[in-house]
């Protein structure tokens, strides 16, 4: 499998500079998310770095996006890493915000997961994943309600540590907090949960949101 349906893009390292931008522009720049808000830089400024070969700074770009949540951004950010331009290469940070990007549903990241674990050892997926869920845990925390959406997602099997009790904990605390497309995988959970489970679930969910939610209610 190719890594992002990309499978060229590297082999113009070691042609011209034309070449390299050319090939970095089709791998990086056809998923760039347009701007979201005014703290984001917007898609010309990363066209601009790359297109004048400042891929430091095209990375930076990413990474700032990226920081800010937007799923197409952790994304490139990710191809940045895998391919290590404007970074040194660095197979477990690509790994880390792929996941990120694909806990959003962003489908390109989630297809490119699987050819960059095939790159790390499964004590690094393992890190990756605990690292993705404390800085998710953080944001909710904090107040972002979408990562109590992506925390359920990190409980899934397609992220390879399934776990229906904490899925239904943070998809329970999602809905809660006004994230309704939650609601169909917080259902869907009740199913594969036993009756013993709901209690110790439920009071847990209702001591983290008087904690971190009291102004909602």
């Amino acid at each position: 499998m190719r890594l992002l349906g990309v499978g060229m893009v590297f082999k113009s390292l070691y042609g011209t500079k034309k070449r390299l931008i050319a090939s970095v522009c089709f791998s990086v720049l056809v998923s760039i998310a347009p701007a979201c808000s005014e703290t984001i830089p917007d898609k010309s400024s990363m066209t601009n770095s790359i297109l004048s070969g400042d891929f430091k700074n095209a990375f930076q770009i990413a990474e700032k996006s990226a920081e800010n949540g937007d799923k197409e951004a952790q994304f490139n950010l990710a191809i940045f890493y895998y391919h290590g331009i404007g970074v040194p290469q660095n197979f477990e940070f690509a790994l880390r915000w792929a996941t990120m990007s694909g806990l959003q549903g962003f489908k390109k990241a989630l297809a490119a997961r699987p050819p960059i674990i095939e790159k790390v050892q499964p004590d690094t997926v393992q890190a990756v994943i605990s690292w993705v869920r404390q800085r998710l845990t953080k944001s909710a925390e904090e107040g972002d309600n979408i990562a109590l959406v992506m925390l359920s997602n990190s409980f899934a099997p397609e992220f390879g540590f399934a776990d229906p009790k904490e899925a239904y904990y943070w998809a329970s605390l999602a809905v809660a907090s006004g994230r309704t497309e939650a609601k169909r995988r917080r259902d869907a959970l009740v199913k594969e949960l036993k009756a013993p489970d709901f209690k110790e679930v439920q009071d847990r969910s209702a001591e983290w949101f008087a904690k971190f939610r009291k102004s909602t209610t």
